[in-house]
């Protein structure tokens, strides 16, 4: 493990940031009823089936997300959780739009888009397939979780050592 955390904070923005966004979309799917017309994708294994494409799918969009949320509130030194909360809720969605786009216009081309392209912006345009508004909750829970691996880390790491006792 590192000291201020990292492996353990970008492993949770991969893992509760795509499960936070997919679950999101699966929910919108589920209440709306128009794009899940199979009863299989109303069950747990259609949670299931978009945990496990959404962590391909958002893999580089969450950690892009994180190292910049980390980032910016540093440089902000804003050490709140709801401020954390609230830069993750404008964040994600300025993120997945800002891919999103960036993969429709590269796909309106007569030439293919690049491979690593596919991996960087497809799960983001599929977000705002099913609307960017997703990403807000999604992008608020996933940085209140960060901000709080990121407190425990730096919490540890802040703390000055006791100077030895003269006895």
């Amino acid at each position: 493990m590192t000291r201020r955390g990292s492996l353990a904070y970008y492993l949770a923005a991969w893992i509760c940031g795509c499960f936070f966004m997919s679950a999101a979309i699966w929910l919108k799917d589920l209440i709306s009823g128009a794009a899940l017309q199979m009863v299989a994708m109303r069950s747990a294994f259609g949670l299931l089936f978009f945990c496990f494409y959404g962590l391909f799918l958002g893999a580089v969009t969450a950690l892009l997300g994180a190292f910049l949320l980390r980032r910016l509130m540093m440089l902000a030194r804003w050490e709140r959780s709801w401020q954390w909360t609230i830069a993750g809720a404008i964040l994600a969605p300025a993120l997945v739009e800002m891919l999103g786009t960036w993969w429709r216009h590269t796909t309106l081309r007569a030439q293919p888009a690049p491979r690593w392209l596919s991996l960087v912006a497809y799960g983001p345009s599929v977000v705002l397939d099913s609307g960017l508004w997703l990403a807000i909750p999604a992008g608020a829970a996933t940085a209140f979780v960060l901000f709080r691996i990121h407190r425990a880390f730096t919490s540890q790491v802040d703390v000055p050592k006791a100077a030895p006792s003269a006895s």
